[in-house]
């Protein structure tokens, strides 16, 4: 005897055909990792940042096929935020054999992956003004990102020479970049109230959830521990219609599912055994979501009021 076909099954069904597609858009638009490094050798700082420094051999080279040779623990990491490049070059004063300095750079592709690779230096130092943003990690290292690279520099020993060369080849770098130093705007879309430097950007399965990619999230305290709100970017109003469906046939063992008027082309609330209170909804090319809310109204009023923001 055949199960008969619920409207969940059927709106799954759909979302999962979309899903398809989107996979397809992302893979299409993925980079080629065996592209040579060579455009991002341009933004290597001259050694005449600083009088009397050097560059210490020749600047090194690095794709998605060897990036491990560089940084072993870190590479796959990178490599998810479709990096096409890197270059690493060391300085150090005249006199010297050993280097004191590097400058590491990653050519991300477009500034949002920029600003997503960054999310792990955002979290880990002191911030500081250059290029989009920037950071102090500790004594001996500041990191920003620009466009769509993502800048790192290292000093060896602490001393006040170095840490002003430091200073003074970050700053050559940056201005070999050209472009916008704005946020994007999907991260300036999140309302107010977010925890500091929370925001992350998310390409591919948000929350361990297939349909969610090309995410921008923050936590929100006032909206209960753990909550975020959360913008995800689709190649297509159906696209983003397929993942609002896959969503909602996701959590169809949760409780108190219910359409939500007035928010977006469409919207759902729910409480989910792991998630809390989740409220999601659609607009154009855009899902935005809360999740781990404590309260459902409220997590309506910030995705109402995201929605507001969103294009």
């Amino acid at each position: 005897m055949r199960g008969t076909i619920t409207q969940v099954d059927k709106r799954l069904n759909f979302g999962l055909r979309i899903l398809a597609l989107v996979a397809s858009f992302w893979a299409a638009s993925g980079v080629d990792h065996s592209v040579k490094a060579a455009s991002v050798q341009s933004v290597v700082p001259p050694a005449t940042a600083v009088k009397g420094w050097k560059q210490l051999g020749k600047t090194a080279l690095y794709n998605g096929n060897n990036l491990f040779d560089l940084i072993d623990g870190e590479a796959e990491a990178v490599k998810e935020f479709a990096f096409v490049g890197c270059a690493n070059a060391s300085f150090a004063p005249s006199n010297q054999s050993r280097p004191a300095l590097t400058v590491t750079i990653f050519d991300m592709s477009n500034p949002l992956n920029a600003y997503g690779l960054f999310g792990s230096d955002r979290i880990s130092g002191k911030p500081m003004k250059l290029g989009a943003e920037g950071v102090m990690i500790q004594q001996t290292g500041l990191n920003f990102w620009k466009g769509r690279y993502v800048v790192r520099t290292t000093i060896f020993q602490p001393t006040p020479a170095n840490k002003a060369a430091m200073m003074a080849f970050a700053k050559a770098t940056a201005a070999r970049i050209s472009g916008s130093s704005a946020i994007p705007a999907v991260v300036q879309a999140l309302p107010p109230g977010r925890q500091a430097h929370s925001e992350k950007y998310v390409r591919q399965n948000y929350a361990g959830h297939s349909f969610l990619s090309n995410v921008i999230t923050a936590r929100y305290p006032s909206l209960g521990m753990g909550a975020e709100v959360f913008i995800a970017q689709y190649p297509s109003p159906a696209a983003a219609k397929g993942a609002l469906e896959a969503y909602r046939g996701f959590e169809k063992s949760g409780t108190g599912m219910k359409a939500v008027a007035g928010i977006g082309n469409a919207a759902f609330s729910v409480r989910d055994k792991y998630a809390k209170n989740v409220v999601v909804a659609m607009k154009g090319k855009n899902l935005v979501g809360v999740i781990r809310a404590r309260d459902a109204a409220q997590a309506q009023n910030f995705v109402k009021q995201t929605v507001s923001k969103v294009k």
